[in-house]
């Protein structure tokens, strides 16, 4: 009989959320039948200039919005509440504390992970949760930084009792926030890599215009 809860962790600027980071972390809970995905909008993004970027206000209610229709997905205030910049340690160390017992799984782009040596602590992140690695096109996967499995086609894992790394070249976000926003400030149409409710707060607030 399982006990703990399992929980997966998505976090990020969300400048804005997209489609792409809901059916990656639809994905990751499914393979893993967690009970519950946290988006973690970050308040001041670690590995990002603060200018130019959108309000924590702002994009915490576009992830509040895009959310919404799923049962497991949760929107976290974990780090918006921090009101200063947060690293992932210390976010999943506090995830630890509030969620005795639960099994984290930290949800990754191969992007950053190709920089995790850069992140603070960044050892310290493979005891605190298993780390779930998925594709992001063009940032091929590092194979030296920690021991892993390769999931390579939809299906249901069993997690270890140790803390693991599982890399899911099946899982991909090809979209890019960056993107999104250039294409808006062109003019270009944007909103078929949007949630609806997130379409609709951008246009009533006019951001990225």
């Amino acid at each position: 009989m399982r006990v703990s809860k399992k929980i997966a962790i998505l976090g990020g600027t969300f400048d804005p959320i997209h489609n792409g980071h809901l059916a990656a972390a639809d994905t990751v809970a499914s393979t893993f039948q967690v009970d519950e995905v946290h988006f973690v909008p970050a308040f001041s993004p670690p590995h990002k200039q603060s200018r130019g970027i959108t309000s924590p206000f702002h994009r915490f209610s576009m992830v509040a919005l895009a959310t919404l229709p799923f049962d497991r997905f949760r929107t976290s205030t974990i780090e918006v509440d921090a009101l200063e910049k947060r690293y992932t340690v210390e976010t999943l160390e506090a995830m630890n504390r509030e969620n005795p017992g639960a099994e984290l799984l930290f949800i990754i782009g191969t992007d950053m992970y190709q920089e995790i040596e850069a992140w603070k602590n960044f050892r310290r992140l493979f005891d605190l949760a298993h780390l779930v690695i998925v594709n992001r096109p063009g940032f091929p996967f590092r194979e030296d930084v920690a021991p892993f499995q390769v999931i390579k086609e939809p299906q249901v894992v069993t997690l270890p009792e140790k803390t693991a790394v599982f890399y899911l070249p099946f899982v991909e976000l090809p979209i890019s926030s960056t993107e999104i926003r250039d294409d808006r400030r062109r003019g270009a149409e944007v909103r078929q890599w949007l949630p609806p409710l997130v379409w609709s707060y951008i246009e009533r607030n006019k951001l990225y215009s």
